[in-house]
């Protein structure tokens, strides 16, 4: 009899587990706005990363003009002279009487050039930070 009733279980089990499964499509709905999803999360993602960013824009604060006005003209001189320099240096270097080599001292900042093969060096010493850069510049035929 408890042969008879262990069988009858197992055979109930199997039954219950032989029964066709029954499943669906996965869908996929996005929820970012950009890609097709809910227009009305704009705001939220939006906000959310925000809140996330761990930058500071300092370029907003150039675009509305909440600069110190003398920090800007500072910024404008500098520009101006430094563009005027770089012209003398470039007329030494490519100019009508262009020198083969030449050295140039601008603060705590020394700029020599020379021309090797067909090619002209120019080696940037920052004597402030220690720091050094060297610019190639294919050498025009004139």
């Amino acid at each position: 009899m408890l042969r008879r009733l262990i069988l009858g279980s197992v055979g109930c089990c199997l039954v219950a587990s032989a029964s066709p499964a029954i499943s669906s499509e996965l869908v996929y709905t996005p929820i970012n706005p950009s890609f097709g999803g809910n227009p009305f999360y704009s705001s939220h993602l939006l906000g959310t990363a925000g809140a996330q960013n761990k930058y500071e824009d300092h370029e907003e604060d150039d675009r509305f003009g909440t600069q110190d006005p003398g920090a800007e003209f500072e910024r404008i001189i500098t520009q101006s002279l430094l563009s005027r320099i770089s012209s003398q240096i470039a007329n030494q270097i490519y100019g009508e009487n262009a020198l083969d080599q030449g050295q140039f001292v601008i603060g705590t900042t020394r700029v020599n050039f020379f021309r090797q093969g067909g090619q002209t060096i120019v080696d940037i010493f920052d004597g402030a930070t220690g720091g050094q850069t060297r610019i190639e510049i294919p050498t025009p035929e004139f």
